[in-house]
């Protein structure tokens, strides 16, 4: 008996207490006992109220709703592109005059100056030329003796192919050294097709040359050996 009334104290104190946690706007009467119920329809009517007001309690606590958490997203900053003229193609110069030669690297492809010669000695000069100007060289372009000694060379020779400017050309001359011994040079210009001459220097105005030098006729001379006579 005692247990079931401490059991009945217990749920009036829990329905107390849940009673005192519900918001203060609104108030539910506190059922008044009949006098005339017994022990179990007492403690059944107990569980039902203290389970009414556990659900109207639960009815006026606040929920929470999950929000979800957004992460922002960087936003990524375009920079402006810096708008860049076209290189231009390199075009010639006015400045650079139409014919002009220059010397090429090795100048002096054979028979450096002052070579020396023996008198009548057939050699070949050759020389290597860039086109320094701002037109083509054709096949109508000629390499003509200008000055001095032409030492039996053919004294003009027309280019055998076409150079374009920044070009080079390897030309050569078959030359006959002279006979008499002495210190020789022949000048050498280029000639375009309208018969101007024009060579290498800063006014395109200077020959090339070569120049060698003659000795005395370096032909061994045969040595006569004496055969020894028997003695009888």
């Amino acid at each position: 008996m005692r247990h079931k009334l401490f059991r009945f104290l217990l749920l009036i104190a829990i329905l107390s207490l849940l009673a005192a946690c519900r918001p203060q706007s609104t108030s539910t009467p506190v059922p008044s006992l009949p006098p005339m119920l017994n022990e179990e329809e007492l403690l059944r009517t107990s569980v039902a109220q203290v389970t009414q007001a556990a659900f109207e309690t639960l009815a006026f606590l606040p929920t929470t709703t999950a929000t979800s958490t957004s992460v922002a997203t960087p936003q990524i900053t375009q920079i402006p592109t810096i708008a860049r003229s076209t290189t231009p193609e390199p075009t010639p110069t006015s400045d650079l005059p139409c014919n002009k030669a220059g010397a090429g690297v090795p100048f002096d492809i054979t028979i450096p100056d002052n070579s020396p010669m023996y008198a009548g000695q057939e050699f070949t000069k050759t020389w290597r030329l860039v086109n320094r100007g701002s037109c083509k060289w054709t096949r109508l372009y000629k390499l003509v003796f200008y000055s001095q000694n032409s030492m039996g060379a053919q004294q003009e020779q027309f280019l055998s192919g076409e150079v374009l400017p920044g070009q080079a050309i390897d030309l050569s001359v078959k030359f006959f050294a002279p006979t008499s011994p002495g210190t020789y040079q022949s000048n050498w210009m280029l000639q375009d097709a309208n018969g101007n001459l024009f060579g290498i220097g800063f006014n395109a105005d200077a020959p090339f040359y070569v120049r060698i030098i003659v000795t005395k006729d370096l032909t061994p001379t045969p040595t006569i050996t004496l055969t020894p006579t028997p003695t009888p």
